[in-house]
């Protein structure tokens, strides 16, 4: 009997509707992915609900890997990598027959592969993705328990060698599932009994694992050792950095390290290949705004400033920047602490503190290289800044970075650091400020009240409802699943310009900003809750409460 299809099935159980199915399907033609992933990916199924109709459609039992306790024969039987890669879980050995969990129990080529490797004829199971990756790992992790005599260390000497392999593989699982979670940073962090593992995922830092004390230093000497970093030295703080291969792309992974009181704590930075080449249209800015940006971007000349703390995006936003400049009839220079990410047809210089290569002393040399276009990463000492305030005066268009609470704000920041009134006066063209909030899980969102702080945060504009995510496996019962922006754009008049030469303050600017329609983060971001897109406690962590 011919199976039906997913999507028929999803129609037919009221999981999607028609033109769920439709976009679903388009959006596959295009990217050529499963038809599974995209409605996920979409947020128009969710997980537990596509399991179940996979299990139907394939005629595989639907099996819970987290209520399991495997059978240790059973997992002798494959290579946890080769496990991993193929989203296999075996866990059940009955005589000659293997009981195995898999992703795609309908996979005809994988059985047979498995059938070979075992020697046994294969019983499928189907469980989701997520909970095969997850079986995996706490089985590397208790793979990977040191025998109490035999992997002691000595004399503050890390065994690197086959004996310690498990290890090498726990850093590797680790790692990718880091990846499949999109966690910006993956954190090492020794306690007084155990081994904190956790990851930043959009934006917020989750607990993956607590692992024994003992495999602390084996983990951290594997992470060192790939980032070319001493694996003697547990004291003094290091850096280094990693290419790690992992489903056909290469992630930048950058590891930083340094003695606490429990033991030595690392934190990994992972860069995405795909995350800085977004265009300017899907950064996620209003309308309004992107229409103001893309207007500031082409003067031919001037400076523009994009605010924001650490990890909120900045860095993307120049890069969709460039890319919109971008032409052959114009020279492109950045200077960066470190490079992002390689930009073709753009001369890309890292600043070297340590040989005398700061961002002044990089920015005055790249004024000799005749370029058009000037990104400086950040502008953080009065020499940077003054250097590329005359940079902009002598015809160059330059974006740099800076630190400060919203974009008004900054002019009295880059005032303080000592900018010349006439000089910022003159080559100001804007400034833009920016943060990231995770957007509501689009699975398990419901409409609720606002809650008390956020009413009082947003006063006499504050709407009844909002939509809140509940919590689900999709978004790990969180009620966020990704990260959207918010910016505020402020882009002087001439008027504003020349009050700031004669020296207006901060306030008059933001007075005269706001007569003339300026909505600052606040305001942008009320409106992403109106529509939505985030939730006034969300807004309230990122942006917090300031007179």
């Amino acid at each position: 009997m011919q199976r039906p299809k997913l999507g028929e099935l999803l129609l037919r159980l009221g999981y999607i509707t028609e033109g769920q199915l439709q976009a679903a399907l388009e959006e596959q033609a295009r990217t050529g992915d499963l038809l599974g992933q995209v409605l996920l990916r979409r947020g128009y199924v969710k997980e537990e609900d596509l399991a179940r109709a996979l299990a139907d459609q394939q005629r595989a039992p639907l099996i819970r890997l987290a209520e399991l306790s495997p059978d240790p024969q059973a997992l002798r039987l494959l290579d946890p990598r080769f496990a991993r890669e193929k989203r296999v879980f075996p866990f059940r050995v009955e005589g000659n027959r293997l009981h195995v969990a898999m992703a795609h129990p309908s996979d005809l080529a994988l059985l047979d592969e498995l059938r070979f490797l075992t020697g046994k004829e294969i019983v499928p199971h189907l469980a989701p993705d997520r909970e095969i990756l997850e079986a995996l790992d706490r089985l590397l992790a208790e793979e990977a328990r040191p025998k109490e005599e035999a992997r002691r260390e000595e004399a503050a000497q890390v065994d690197l060698t086959l004996e310690a392999m498990p290890a090498v593989r726990l850093a590797q699982a680790l790692l990718e599932r880091a990846i499949a979670l999109i966690a910006s940073d993956l954190h090492l962090d020794p306690e007084e009994t155990h081994l904190a593992v956790r990851a930043r995922v959009d934006g917020v830092i989750q607990e993956l694992e607590r692992l024994p004390k003992d495999l602390e230093a084996p983990l951290a000497a594997r992470y060192k050792v790939l980032a070319g970093m001493d694996i003697a030295e547990r004291r003094r703080p290091q850096d280094g950095h990693f290419t790690f291969p992992f489903e056909g792309k290469r992630y930048e992974v950058r590891v930083a390290s340094v003695g606490t009181l429990h033991g030595e704590k690392l934190t990994l930075r992972i860069i995405y290949p795909a995350g800085v080449r977004l265009g300017l249209t899907e950064l996620g800015m209003l309308p309004e705004e992107l229409a103001l940006f893309q207007k500031l971007l082409r003067k031919p000349h001037g400076i523009l400033f994009v605010t924001g703390p650490t990890g909120s995006g900045k860095t993307t936003t120049l890069y969709a920047a460039l890319d919109r400049l971008y032409t052959r009839e114009k020279t492109f220079v950045t200077i960066e602490d470190p490079v992002e990410f390689p930009l073709e047809g753009v001369v890309q210089i890292p600043v070297q503190p340590k040989i005398g290569l700061t961002f002044a002393e990089a920015l005055r040399s790249v004024l000799r290289l005749d370029p058009d276009v000037i990104l400086v990463g950040e502008v953080r000492d009065t020499e940077t800044l003054d250097t590329a305030l005359r940079a902009a005066l002598t015809g160059h268009l330059v974006l740099a970075t800076l630190h400060a609470n919203d974009a008004i704000a900054a002019v009295t920041r880059l005032l303080e650091m000592g900018a010349e009134r006439h000089l910022l006066a003159s080559t100001l063209l804007g400034t833009v400020a920016q943060r990231l909030v995770r957007r509501v899980c689009p699975q398990c969102a419901r409409p609720q009240p606002l809650s008390e702080e956020a009413r009082l945060f947003f006063g006499a504009e504050a709407p009844e409802e909002e939509v809140r995510g509940e919590g689900c496996p999709f978004c790990r019962g969180t009620g966020y699943k990704g990260r959207v922006g918010l910016y505020e754009v402020y882009a002087p008049d001439r008027e504003a310009l020349y009050r700031l030469g004669l020296g207006a303050s901060e306030g008059e600017l933001w007075e005269r900003a706001k007569a003339q329609g300026h909505r600052d983060l606040r305001a942008v971001g009320l409106y992403q809750v109106r529509t939505g897109v985030t939730t006034g406690s969300e807004l309230l962590r990122v942006l917090g409460i300031w007179e």
